[in-house]
């Protein structure tokens, strides 16, 4: 039994790992800022009626909002964390079947394993703060860019920042 608790821990964690890699690329960086570009896209009220709701992508984007004090909002550091943390948390869990095959003559077996579902992981949300940092400051330094999924995404984003 605790062999079979062992290998689904496994499994998650491999399944973790791939998903974790797939994230890399810089367009994989750039699909994960939908709440910056929703941010930059869609007005204040808007994404305050759909965080309401407890939209995670809109509550990271008003978050995002609040942190440097654009769309026309004040700046207010601690209401960016509330609504971030809000966003970050775990919305439920994704239950996994999986088949544990039977050793030495034994019946294999069934086993769920329930993996947390996030809207907004906190790799997202490290992503959208870290690339938003870097517009609000005007670094176009390699590092501060890659966040943003390169120096032509970068730019793109910039422009919708300084409206």
């Amino acid at each position: 039994m605790a062999s079979g608790g062992r290998i689904a821990g496994l499994a998650v964690l491999v399944v973790a790992g791939l998903l974790a890699g797939c994230a890399t690329t810089p367009e994989a960086r750039f699909a994960s800022l939908g709440p910056l570009r929703a941010a930059l896209e869609t007005s204040p009220e808007t994404l305050r009626q759909r965080a309401e709701r407890n939209d995670a992508n809109a509550q990271m984007a008003l978050s995002l909002l609040y942190q440097y004090g654009q769309g026309g909002l004040a700046k207010d550091p601690v209401e960016a964390l509330l609504l971030r943390q809000r966003a970050v948390a775990q919305r439920g869990s994704t239950p996994i079947t999986t088949y544990i095959a039977g050793i030495n003559g034994k019946p294999g077996r069934v086993s769920m394993i329930f993996v947390p579902r996030y809207d907004v992981t906190p790799a997202q949300a490290a992503f959208n703060a870290a690339c938003a940092r870097a517009l609000a400051e005007g670094d176009r330094s390699p590092a501060a860019v890659e966040p943003c999924g390169g120096e032509a995404r970068y730019e793109q984003l910039a422009a919708g920042w300084r409206r």
